[in-house]
């Protein structure tokens, strides 16, 4: 303390001490509000598409995100709540959970129904060469390169493909079509 008075000589210390409880009484209320109430996130199963763009945007602290059977998977138990994913996601299929207890798990239902699969049913995309102009546009727009021209027309590698459906919002001539399949 002597060092303090030292150090402040010549201030109010009364309000310096002021201060210090005001700071200490803030970061015991925030300290204990985050230990209450957990942000994390979770996929809507129905709503991702499996573009890969949440995991491979590589911004995720601490690796909570992963894919699993053709969807992402979030780990609630290392998820800390930035929200970086759902900003990531072009399909809004992220979004936040709030739960009161700190030792709350993921929905263990959700997730065994994602991770138990083991075929996922999608839609395959493909192009109508006949109706194809060869603009590029879809080239352009496949967020994972699984579009590439041959003799000036789109052709889509299915093995890349992850079914996320720009290609088709894109293309000007609609050439690009879903087809009933299984990736």
């Amino acid at each position: 303390m002597c060092l303090l008075r030292l150090m402040f000589e010549g201030f109010n210390m009364k309000k310096i001490y002021s201060m210090i409880i005001l700071i200490v009484l803030i970061g015991v209320t925030l300290f204990l509000y985050s230990q209450t109430v957990n942000k994390v996130y979770e996929v809507d199963a129905s709503k991702c598409v499996g573009c890969t763009i949440c995991v491979r945007s590589g911004k995720c602290p601490t690796n909570a995100i992963e894919m699993k059977n053709g969807k992402a998977v979030i780990d609630s138990s290392k998820c800390i709540g930035c929200g970086i994913c759902a900003k990531k996601c072009p399909f809004a299929a992220i979004h936040e959970v709030e739960f009161a207890d700190s030792t709350a798990q993921m929905d263990e239902e959700k997730v065994s129904e994602v991770a138990d699969s083991t075929e996922v049913a999608q839609q395959v995309f493909m192009v109508d060469a006949d109706a194809c102009i060869g603009c590029k546009i879809c080239v352009r727009k496949c967020p994972v390169s699984a579009i590439t021209m041959k003799d000036g027309k789109a052709v889509i590698d299915t093995s890349k493909c992850i079914i996320c459906g720009i290609c088709a919002d894109v293309c000007p001539v609609k050439a690009i079509h879903k087809t009933d399949g299984k990736k």
